[in-house]
């Protein structure tokens, strides 16, 4: 009898063609507040990526807890390619810094690509007495100083502890909402100085609210020839590159995955994208999907023992 009934069935009904992707907007989350660095480059990528695959994009910041909050948001929702997120650097370190993370930051989550790497600047407030590197540190003989960061385990984190390993000064971190209210609040002199990325600190320097100090790559930034590189004051090792990536949840369809990375490829690559993405230093990545994976993995397993060192640990 079922088959009977079965050989009556229309064919067009025994298999409906699922909505090609994408049929629908697509939400881009983003772990930081308005302004920070991963909220700007989101908002430079997301209307040329939203007209690459035929739909808009949009942006919903989902700040705190270093993008956690954001991620797991984004992983309790439908693996359908609908909601991405924008991570960096914090992602890899989360295992490390929260004792009740619920979720893997590796294995549930896909990753789509790399979008870039960008060094931070040091930076003081443009009132401050200090105008050089130097006399920053003659400060910190004096007395303790304290400096924001866009939060635990950001890169402005883990820059301000490498500098107070190398020069043993008495620091204090104090963690804000993301990398903009941590510009502001150095500009505002409520704390002495911070890591930040350069795209964060440009419009607070040009207004002379902010000083910029140095800045963490291993060479000088073309943007900024003319800021010398902490290395360069004489602290070993002493580099730093925040990275920016776009990811799904792990059970994305892979062809939804791959088309995804196609549509950032050719973003990244039409020429005034790319111009603003990189007018502050930043270089340009965009590997694929497995190649950020894999750098994922090793970038999680790079960053225990420096964890551990440091003493850091989240909320």
């Amino acid at each position: 009898m079922a088959l009977i009934v079965f050989a009556f069935v229309p064919i067009n009904a025994l298999a409906q063609p699922t909505p090609s992707y994408p049929a629908q907007s697509i939400r881009l989350y983003v772990g930081s507040v308005p302004g920070a660095s991963s909220d700007t480059y989101a908002r430079i990528i997301s209307e040329p990526l939203g007209k690459v695959l035929g739909q808009s994009m949009v942006i919903e910041n989902r700040s705190g807890a270093s993008g956690i909050i954001a991620t797991s948001n984004m992983i309790n929702l439908p693996a359908d390619g609908y909601t991405l997120q924008l991570i960096y650097t914090p992602h890899t370190l989360s295992p490390y810094l929260f004792k009740k993370l619920n979720y893997d930051p590796i294995k549930d989550i896909a990753g789509i690509s790399m979008l870039l790497t960008s060094p931070l600047v040091l930076v003081v407030g443009g009132n401050s007495p200090v105008k050089t590197y130097q006399e920053l540190v003659e400060l910190g003989k004096t007395r303790p100083l304290n400096y924001g960061s866009a939060g635990v385990g950001s890169g402005g984190h883990l820059s301000g502890e490498m500098l107070r390993i190398q020069t043993g000064m008495n620091l204090t971190h104090v963690p804000y909402r993301g990398a903009a209210p941590a510009a502001t609040a150095v500009a505002a002199g409520d704390v002495d100085f911070a890591f930040v990325a350069q795209i964060t600190a440009k419009e607070l320097t040009s207004a002379n609210k902010l000083r910029l100090l140095g800045v963490t790559s291993k060479v000088r930034s073309p943007a900024l020839p003319q800021i010398p590189t902490m290395q360069e004051y004489g602290l070993k090792d002493f580099e730093f590159l925040n990275w920016f990536g776009l990811i799904a949840s792990a059970k994305t369809p892979p062809d939804i995955i791959k088309k995804i990375h196609r549509a950032v490829i050719e973003v990244l690559k039409q020429p005034d994208i790319k111009a603003r993405l990189t007018a502050d230093g930043s270089e340009i990545i965009g590997n694929g999907p497995e190649q950020f994976t894999q750098f994922l993995v090793t970038d999680t397993k790079r960053w225990g023992p420096m964890i551990s060192q440091m003493g850091l640990k989240g909320d």
